[in-house]
């Protein structure tokens, strides 16, 4: 296997971040031959380091972000970027995860458990794909890490999904999923609609 049928496969896979391990399987050679064919792409331009044991495919940051660490989606301001629904380009990429909070390059992860890492989905992006919240989880995990909605996005956003999306966090202790559960409860007293149940 040559150096062009690596990249073509590595391209074909979807993906466009690697550790050496994904490497290694999707090849199905050993890591430290995986490691050199790593050091061979970045060599040759078709690839680059975005942290170290990792490899990109592709300068998208926004792809980077979800697939550098996994599992992790995209979320609060940056979600809301992506999906249209504001204008300003956010001041580093904010995604969600399960794993830990630490921020790489630019790229902020905020862990939550496992119970609410949910309401995502995948979008095709720049040959390959991102995981982004729907507007609503966007929005709930601005309130559960403290950062002030914008205003005009509430009208874009769905009550009953907040509400339905809401009855995890109404079965978690932390102050910051009860501080999620009063704002719901406030935005539809506001918006004419049923209260959260506290659970």
């Amino acid at each position: 296997m040559n150096l062009y049928e690596i990249r073509e496969r590595l391209l074909s896979s979807g993906k466009a971040v690697f550790n050496m391990a994904q490497l290694s399987n999707l090849l199905g050679i050993p890591r430290d031959h995986a490691k050199v064919y790593a050091s061979r792409l970045v060599e040759r331009g078709w690839a680059w380091r975005p942290m170290r044991g990792m490899i990109a495919l592709t300068r998208d940051e926004f792809v980077i972000a979800t697939q550098l660490i996994e599992p992790s989606y995209m979320s609060m301001h940056s979600a809301l970027y992506l999906l249209g629904l504001v204008d300003q380009v956010p001041f580093r990429i904010e995604c969600v995860t399960t794993r830990y909070s630490i921020e790489i390059s630019g790229i902020r992860y905020r862990r939550v458990v496992p119970r609410l890492f949910f309401g995502y989905r995948r979008m095709e992006r720049s040959g390959s794909y991102v995981f982004v919240a729907l507007p609503e989880k966007a929005v709930l995990d601005m309130v559960y890490f403290g950062y002030p909605p914008p205003e005009r996005i509430l009208s874009e956003v769905s009550i009953p999904m907040l509400k339905e999306m809401t009855k995890r966090y109404s079965g978690e202790r932390g102050y910051r999923a009860r501080r999620v559960v009063r704002w719901v409860k406030s935005v539809a007293h506001q918006r004419g609609d049923l209260a959260v149940s506290e659970g």
